[in-house]
């Protein structure tokens, strides 16, 4: 892991709860997920019905009620709450702006907005993802949706006395859901979306959303046809069919038409080993809930796509940088590191202390130890004097030598160590000299150390000797 991952990691490391509400054509499904550091778990999952969108009234109550309910049964912290709409509430467009325009790119839409839309500007919350073409240009996927949608719901959290920090679609819900559960934030990934309000095929590159399309409900597309507008959405997005993941899922249960078994389907199982829960809660999840997750995921700051339609007046700062539970414990975490630091200091100077006193207490017999080999090295000096004999033998044997070599023969090294001595050098007859020295009363067991070799008239050897006692 490196050392920007690690940083990363440590910043998402939080105690926290949050609620995914995903709200579709006939029902809302609530999620309700707890991270405990760096563990993430969802504790509780319900849908509730709704009325549809012509009783805006009913609706609106029932919306309230199902939230009370949710929250009140299992006690969950609402005050980070994300919610999450269908695709058919929101109205995208694609639009190339020069590259200069990335400075100001938030004003630049908003002043634009009204020729790329068909609302007025004052009914319309935005929000966009960019992505560069080329070095001059830049296209920029546009998000809207109508201020009184997002106006009707915020108004029934309200009847429950929550209050959401962001709003999403599912389509970036179910694609932080994914990255989750992948722990990959950066592969191209494709979602085909199948609800009551149409077919979404939706595209992500680099963790942004850089295409949606949604096909209307009333003509479910043959595959062939899915396929083919698939594959203009990856050509759009500039990404290779070969290095994208393609993932379907459909929230009407079986009640709409279904999707060609296109991708992998069975997303559910992709959270086996990263986000614990109740097993019934995974066995046999309502469709809804996998986007009312995929909120909750970004309640608790687990989230990794930058969408949120809410208006920037309406949010409650917390996205960026560390929380206060984060920063006690990194506080409470420095103190550690301070307090088992110091210690370490502590320890190394008591230890420093010991040696140093171990020492002191050795001094006087590493003083006696010194004073004996001193007296060692003078008596091997004495004994030296007194034995004078050793240099007479080493006479006698180099006289004995000079007599045995003949005098067309010469030594190139003498070595005489202890009762062995070794001879290196040239002569006529490197055998007739062993013979010789064979014959000599100082020496015996005469051999070569190494064959022979002749070079010109004479042999060069190599010879040792044991020294008569």
């Amino acid at each position: 892991m490196t050392i920007g991952e690690l940083s990363q990691r440590l910043r998402r490391a939080d105690f926290l709860d949050g609620l995914g509400i995903y709200v579709g054509p006939h029902e809302v499904a609530l999620a309700h997920v707890a991270k405990r550091f760096f563990r993430v778990a969802l504790r509780h999952a319900a849908t509730f019905p709704l009325p549809g969108a012509g009783r805006p009234g009913e609706r609106r109550q029932a919306l309230a009620q199902a939230v009370t309910t949710f929250a009140r049964e299992h006690r969950v912290d609402t005050r980070r709450t994300y919610l999450c709409v269908s695709r058919g509430e929101a109205a995208f467009n694609r639009v190339i702006l020069p590259a200069a325009a990335r400075e100001n790119l938030a004003q630049v839409l908003d002043y634009e907005l009204e020729r790329l839309v068909p609302l007025p500007r004052d009914q319309v919350y935005f929000d966009f993802s960019v992505r560069d073409i080329g070095e001059e240009r830049l296209e920029v996927l546009l998000m809207c949706i109508p201020r009184e949608v997002v106006r009707g719901y915020l108004e029934a959290l309200e009847d429950a006395f929550v209050r959401p920090r962001g709003i999403m679609l599912a389509s970036t819900a179910i694609c932080d859901y994914l990255a989750f559960c992948r722990g990959d934030t950066t592969a191209p990934m494709a979602l085909v979306l199948g609800g009551a309000d149409g077919v979404e095929l939706a595209l992500l590159r680099g963790g942004r959303l850089v295409g949606s399309q949604l096909l209307p409900a009333n003509r479910m597309p043959a595959p062939a046809e899915l396929s083919r507008s698939l594959a203009r959405q990856l050509a759009d997005g500039l990404v290779s069919p070969d290095e994208v993941q393609l993932y379907r899922w459909e929230f009407s249960n079986g009640s709409g038409p279904s999707l060609p078994a296109l991708g992998e389907g069975d997303l559910v199982a992709l959270a086996a080993g990263r986000l614990e829960g109740p097993p019934a809660l995974f066995e046999a999840p309502e469709p809804t809930l996998l986007p009312a997750v995929g909120a909750a995921l970004g309640a608790v700051r687990e989230g990794t796509m930058p969408v949120n339609l809410l208006p920037a007046e309406g949010r409650r700062g917390y996205e960026e940088g560390l929380s206060l539970t984060t920063v006690v414990l990194v506080a409470l975490a420095g103190v550690l590191l301070l307090l088992w630091g110091g210690s370490a200091l502590v320890k190394d100077a008591l230890l420093r202390k010991q040696v140093r006193e171990q020492l002191e207490a050795l001094a006087p017999q590493v003083r006696d130890a010194k004073a004996l080999q001193d007296e060692i090295a003078d008596l091997r000096k004495q004994i030296n004097v007194l034995d004078p004999g050793h240099e007479r033998r080493v006479t006698v044997l180099l006289k004995e030598l000079t007599d045995i070599i003949p005098a067309d023969a010469y030594l190139t090294a003498f070595n005489l160590r202890g009762d062995r001595l070794t001879l290196d050098g040239f002569a006529r007859s490197a055998s007739d000299l062993i013979t010789a020295l064979e014959k000599s009363k100082h020496y015996k067991n005469v051999s070569f150390t190494s064959p022979t070799t002749r070079t010109g008239d004479k042999d060069r050897f190599s010879l040792v000797a044991e020294i008569e006692k």
